[in-house]
């Protein structure tokens, strides 16, 4: 009986938080670098998966010589997913790019200047698509390389993850249609998927849940190339969004 009314209370309180979250109380253009990480990161459109086990990465077999390799329990593999078709997710992208060159310092006539640059990212239509942002990254630079060098490499110019899906409130498993994913020292992909499935909208007034999920690699091996293999340990990142959390103005934004 505790323990149920423990996970009550958590679950109105994680309700209560949404309910009250920047992208509810405020204009974009006021939120603070804090309230930008909250949309980024624990937001309607925005949710964390990590792992810090074995089953994400065979740790133990490392041998290369990085701080805090030594123990499984010390390293950490995460993915945060943003859906960036999502206006309030782009909001929060430019809102932290302009705090981060001092925009609330300058004159108006430079601050117009620099909203200028942000209009075609702002303003864009997903009448077709919908974008999933995928950031990842551990915590042992050495598996950061590791990832990085599996998301830029492993998947040929115009494949896509055939087990990474948009899974709908109806049942639906969509495919993805594109996969970006630049190389360089960017750690984070974009996987793009229809908007619409079957003629019909992927979400509509009334559903309820919509998912994310699509597999990792096991990056503790590394082959001569500087390729990381997959394995029997690889990992389904899944993560679970609410439909009716994703309304603003009485419109799903996806």
């Amino acid at each position: 009986m505790r323990t149920a009314f423990l996970s009550f209370v958590a679950l109105v309180l994680a309700t209560a938080s949404f309910a009250q979250g920047p992208w509810v109380k405020k204009d974009w253009k006021q939120w603070s670098k804090d309230d930008c990480k909250k949309v980024l990161e624990e937001s309607p459109w925005a949710q964390r998966w990590s792992e810090s086990n074995a089953k994400t990465a065979n740790f133990a077999t490392r041998t290369r010589g990085t701080s805090g390799v030594g123990s499984e329990s010390e390293l950490e593999v995460y993915y945060l997913m943003q859906f960036r078709s999502a206006l309030p997710i782009r909001e929060a992208v430019v809102r932290q790019a302009l705090i981060a060159s001092g925009y609330d310092r300058l004159e108006p006539p430079k601050q117009k200047d620099m909203e200028k640059q942000t209009e075609g990212f702002l303003n864009r239509t997903y009448d077709d698509v919908i974008v999933v942002h995928v950031i990842y990254g551990s915590n042992v630079q050495e598996y950061n390389r590791d990832l990085a060098t599996y998301w830029q490499t492993h998947y040929p110019e115009g494949t896509v993850p055939q087990e990474a899906f948009l899974n709908g409130p109806k049942g639906q498993k969509v495919s993805p249609i594109r996969l970006i994913s630049p190389k360089g020292a960017a750690q984070e992909f974009e996987l793009i998927f229809p908007r619409q499935v079957d003629g019909k909208p992927l979400l509509e007034p009334g559903d309820k849940k919509i998912s994310v999920e699509f597999m990792v690699p096991s990056v503790g091996s590394v082959d001569s190339q500087g390729r990381v293999t997959t394995s029997s340990t690889d990992t389904r990142v899944f993560r679970e969004f609410n439909v009716d959390k994703m309304t603003l103005n009485g419109q799903i934004v996806y």
